[in-house]
């Protein structure tokens, strides 16, 4: 299915946004896989190793370990939205993704099976040697985005729960409100697909690096509900970073 999408700031090559089933990428655009891949890893390498924190993971740090590893993880209920740039007449390269998925929160055992630093970007049951936001903090967090949202705390397991992964924008076109306008993109779809009843809120979880990308959700609505720290040294890091969980209602 393909997407308006009006960019803003600098002048773009011709854009067209295109949304993706994740069997269908393993499928009938499997040629595209390699690339969106490419561009996933590219994205996270530059980010981890510009940061004005110093180099929170090493370039050779990869997000995604395979061609399929973005599938897998978003699942057939899932989608994929790639924003495509035009390099040449008849020929497009990925310049921008974005993903998300109905939430399911994995336990120890389920993350063993991924890569050791992977799995701490993963949102997982609770464990008494998880650092996180105290009960009591977290809780009050969480009534606090209640309130935003007019609901009463006690409903928000009630409410269909996503997770989004994977908001990507190339370095060369950073900076002119892709990521937003991709984000927004996600969101609409999520409420397309995420309630079976119109109106009917929807609880999004987000799991991301602090040093990066805390400011901006936070500016978009969420609210970091857990926090887990590791030091300099984990994962080939100079300086250490944290990972934080992240939560809006929508």
């Amino acid at each position: 299915m393909t997407h308006g999408l009006q960019l803003q700031g600098k002048a773009l090559p011709p854009t067209t946004l295109q949304l993706y089933s994740p069997p269908s990428l393993e499928t009938k655009h499997s040629d595209l896989l390699h690339p969106l891949t490419a561009l996933i890893n590219l994205c996270y390498s530059v980010g981890h190793t510009t940061s004005p924190h110093g180099i929170l993971l090493p370039y050779s740090y990869q997000r995604l370990a395979t061609d399929t590893s973005l599938t897998g993880e978003v699942g057939q209920d899932g989608f994929v939205f790639v924003l495509f740039g035009q390099k040449s007449e008849g020929e497009k390269e990925p310049i921008a993704s974005v993903s998300a998925k109905p939430f399911k929160e994995l336990g120890y055992a389920e993350l063993a099976e991924g890569s050791e630093l992977l799995t701490n970007f993963k949102r997982r049951a609770a464990a008494p040697h998880t650092a996180s936001a105290p009960p009591d903090t977290a809780q009050k967090l969480k009534a606090e985005m209640a309130h935003d949202a007019q609901m009463s705390p006690d409903k928000i397991a009630d409410l269909p729960k996503w997770e989004i992964v994977c908001n990507v924008v190339h370095p060369d076109y950073q900076k002119q409100g892709i990521a937003g306008q991709m984000f927004n993109a996600a969101l609409e779809e999520i409420r397309k697909r995420g309630s079976d009843q119109e109106g009917k809120q929807i609880h999004l979880v987000i799991t991301t690096m602090k040093e990066l990308n805390e400011v901006y959700y936070q500016k978009r609505g969420f609210v970091t509900t857990g926090e887990k720290r590791f030091e300099k040294g984990v994962g080939g890091s100079k300086v250490g970073f944290s990972v934080v969980e992240m939560e809006r209602i929508i």
